[in-house]
């Protein structure tokens, strides 16, 4: 019996591809030509019988498969690395281990500071994080996949019955722009022409966006999709659109300098719902916990 197996260069290349939203970075950042980069990607689609972007789109978008594969792939790639510190690492007998699941939108900024609370409070148990889209964590969750995780929704988001959602707080969106543009947009059907630099669809801040566009008749109009807050505060710097994200992110994030500004836009008034989704009761004390920690560092 033959066993399609996945090369981790393969995989890796399809990440970077995925996170920059460009081959041509991507073959840059990896020191390979393009060709290599777009070879192992092909790779990847030939071993799963289909594919994983959208070649017509621009910048590339994921198909259902692909991002299925991102997701996967980027859990696999943090296990590895994870594994080159396991020798460092304190081996407890039989040690348990919780798991959470945490947006890929907060993941960066939470993850570190979700480890060391926990190490200190919990040194006989671990703590296993998972990312994902809002959606898909909810999904796994629903399936029991999950026992709990991290989501920011929409407050007009209807949740299965079996669903329990702790609601931690509410974080007002805002619009960020390069500073030198900022006195452009005055209006949000302003911003709408100038684009956005955004993550791809799957993204609660993208949801609450549209929602909110297509309200007043307006389009979306994507300039860039790209993976994580720093990246996109880059491009923004660049002048590849306006963002969107949480006020707290901005006030205390490291990339917010002085050469970006949050535009002021009396029209828009947009929030997201904070807080720990979850299906099992038994399951409470790791709720209270966690939402304890998502408290002090955002509210």
């Amino acid at each position: 019996m033959s066993v399609k197996v996945l090369e981790i260069k393969d995989l890796e290349t399809f990440i970077y591809a995925v996170e920059n939203s460009s081959l041509t970075v991507t073959s840059e950042k990896l020191g390979i030509d393009q060709s290599t980069v777009t070879k192992r990607i092909n790779n990847i689609e030939k071993k799963l019988k289909g594919k994983l972007f959208n070649r017509k789109s621009r910048p590339l978008q994921l198909t259902h498969l692909g991002e299925q594969v991102y997701f996967k792939g980027r859990y696999i790639l943090e296990q590895m690395e994870q594994l080159e510190y396991f020798h460092q690492q304190e081996v407890l007998p039989n040690q348990e281990k919780v798991s959470i699941g945490v947006p890929i939108t907060l993941v960066d900024d939470l993850s570190e500071y979700i480890y060391e609370r926990y190490k200190h409070d919990h040194y006989l148990t671990g703590v296993e994080i998972q990312s994902g889209w809002g959606r898909s964590l909810i999904q796994r969750v629903a399936e029991s996949e999950l026992p709990l995780a991290i989501v920011m929704i929409p407050s007009n988001l209807n949740l299965a019955n079996h669903l329990s959602f702790l609601n931690i707080g509410t974080l007002p969106l805002v619009v960020v722009s390069a500073r030198t543009g900022v006195k452009e947009h005055t209006s949000l059907e302003r911003c709408s022409k100038k684009g956005w630099v955004i993550h791809p669809e799957g993204c609660c801040f993208r949801e609450c966006l549209n929602k909110e566009l297509k309200e007043r008749k307006l389009f979306l109009y994507a300039n860039k999709e790209i993976f994580g807050i720093e990246p996109q505060l880059h491009s923004i710097l660049n002048g590849d659109g306006l963002g969107i994200f949480p006020k707290p992110f901005i006030d205390q994030h490291s990339a917010f300098n002085s050469d970006l500004e949050i535009v002021a836009l009396e029209d828009f008034n947009v929030s997201v719902n904070v807080g720990i989704i979850y299906a099992d009761q038994r399951h409470l004390k790791e709720v209270n916990y966690f939402a304890k920690i998502v408290k002090e560092r955002y509210f």
